[in-house]
């Protein structure tokens, strides 16, 4: 602790500073000065955190001297010497907000006693001021995972809106880079319980502290969200070499296997959720490349047996089929799959089963992250390189296939996943009744059993809007309700409708509604 010691006699000064220097170890006497208005220059140049003052000195007192530094801004903790058991001058220095008073001659056990008051005060107020600092920057890290979580999970057609979510968020856009990356460790949720995600957080912001903001968060049960953004290009290969070392060290400090899917880099903000899309379907072919790998997303397009590519049409109605659980037409497309897999020439055997797992990668890219987790059949018994590896005819191998897709339609029967033409009538009636919690898309698609890009994507195309901006108003329309109706303060309402951030709350009401939440209320009762 950094102490002045502010006196007219020098001799006080010197006894002060020697019973500091023997007797109180924490505090470090850094200045006197002789009267208030040498203390108030001094004080304000070394910023002390105590300042131990004499009440009567020529120029200015000891209280006009603390008088001046608080209205300055002052910090420090004031301790006052006083040889006159006047009322007045302690009446004075209290509303000055001074605590702590010694009565000269100073006696050593007084002044030990009193010092280490004030450095416990001082210690607590520092406690709290952490405390408040680190609530801060867990709404601000909130906040910053919401706008990112919605951002990989809306799509990029908004570029407008996802720049709009990124300045919301402290994210600088301007002259950036973005590469996404998703990280999956072990098979099951309980792979990554919640106390081990800050070790794991701490690995990666060193892992990749080269760039110039890594963004992290859990995305969807033993998964986690990497988010890289640099000014200036982010290189490939370098970035590829961090990912595999931050996976050994994962190993190695924390016993934690990971596998891994990397998008591209992208320059635009808009680009996030693309990448983040291509890392999600990167780390999806696990099945053909194995698990505890890193998975880049353009190593998987140069794979076996893409060059024979069936069209993305005939991927689109096998995904329709199994939206709708129609096995019929299911086994139908796959059987044309096969006719024209039997007309291709020059592919191998493995070409074969490496199209029919690709195909069917795509085919339940819709399926959330629980979905696929719950589904055993799925996961663990079909899609695995050692059961279609033993598959050698395309007999065999179509048999295998619609053994695959029966399997899905079984599992989505058992557990009332909903069929597609209704989810998102369902899904609006949700977000109507529980408007006030917090309902990310992530956790839609975990209650409803679909991707959370292609819920957006399929909500834009079923109603004409996006998900965010139908919530949105949704609370908006609740809040100017409940400033029509109620005298609950602005805060109030803000929380009782689901946001958290009071500013973030009054800016959205504005820009939908055209007033402050103040203003509407205001205008409301005057009609």
């Amino acid at each position: 602790m950094k102490v002045i010691l502010v006196d007219d006699e020098k001799g006080i000064l010197d006894g002060l500073r020697v019973l500091i220097k023997r007797y109180i170890p924490a505090c470090k006497v850094v200045g006197v000065a002789f009267n208030g208005l040498e203390g108030v220059k001094i004080i304000q140049e070394q910023k002390p955190d105590i300042v131990i003052t004499d009440i009567r000195m020529p120029q200015a007192d000891g209280l006009e001297m603390i008088r001046m530094l608080k209205e300055a801004g002052c910090q420090a903790k004031f301790i006052l010497l006083s040889g006159y058991a006047d009322f007045e001058y302690a009446r004075r220095g209290m509303q000055l907000g001074v605590q702590f008073y010694i009565n000269k001659p100073v006696e050593e056990e007084e002044l030990c006693d009193c010092i280490h008051q004030v450095i416990e005060a001082i210690k607590g107020e520092q406690a709290k001021l952490q405390e408040v600092e680190d609530l801060k920057q867990e709404v601000h890290n909130r906040l910053q995972e919401i706008s990112l979580r919605d951002i990989i999970d809306v799509g990029s057609e908004n570029t407008a809106y996802v720049e709009e979510l990124l300045q919301m968020a402290s994210i600088p856009i301007k002259g950036n880079h973005f590469v996404c990356a998703l990280l999956e460790f072990g098979n099951t949720v309980e792979s990554l319980k919640e106390f081990a995600l800050e070790p794991v957080f701490r690995q990666i912001d060193q892992a990749l502290g080269q760039y110039r903001k890594v963004y992290r968060f859990r995305y969807s049960g033993a998964q986690i969200a990497v988010i890289a953004a640099h000014s200036g290009d982010i290189a490939y290969k370098k970035l590829i070499g961090s990912i595999q070392r931050l996976k050994q060290s994962l190993y190695r400090e924390l016993k934690l296997s990971m596998t891994v899917g990397i998008g591209t880099v992208h320059k635009r903000a808009a680009g996030i959720s693309r990448s983040f899309e291509e890392a999600r379907y990167a780390l999806s072919h696990k099945v053909i490349k194995g698990v505890d790998v890193v998975i880049p997303y353009p190593e998987i397009m140069s794979l076996p047996g893409t060059s024979h590519s069936i069209s993305e049409d005939m991927v689109t109605r096998l995904e329709a089929g199994l939206d709708n659980m129609d096995e019929a037409e299911c086994v139908n497309i796959i059987r044309e799959i096969f006719r024209q897999m039997e007309a291709e020439r020059g592919m191998s055997p493995v070409d074969h089963q490496l199209q029919c797992l690709n195909i069917l990668l795509l085919s339940v890219r819709k399926m959330s992250f629980l979905q696929l987790q719950q589904n055993n059949f799925l996961g663990r018994n079909i899609l695995s390189l050692e059961g279609i590896s033993r598959i050698r005819t395309l007999d065999d191998l179509k048999q295998w296939m619609v053994g695959v897709i029966k399997g899905i339609i079984t599992f989505k029967l058992a557990n009332n996943i909903p069929k597609k033409k209704d989810i998102i009538a369902e899904i609006k009636e949700y977000v109507k009744e529980h408007y006030n919690k917090q309902i990310s898309l992530a956790e839609l698609s975990d209650r409803f059993f679909i991707n959370p890009y292609y819920l957006s994507q399929l909500f834009k195309q079923k109603t004409g809007d996006t998900y965010l901006n139908f919530l949105a108003q949704i609370r908006i329309n609740k809040s100017k309700e409940l400033l029509e109706k109620t005298d609950l303060k602005v805060y109030e309402i803000c929380q009782m409708v689901g946001y958290s951030d009071t500013q973030h709350f009054a800016r959205l009401f504005e820009k939908l509604v055209g007033y402050k939440p103040s203003e509407y209320r205001k205008n409301s009762r005057k009609e």
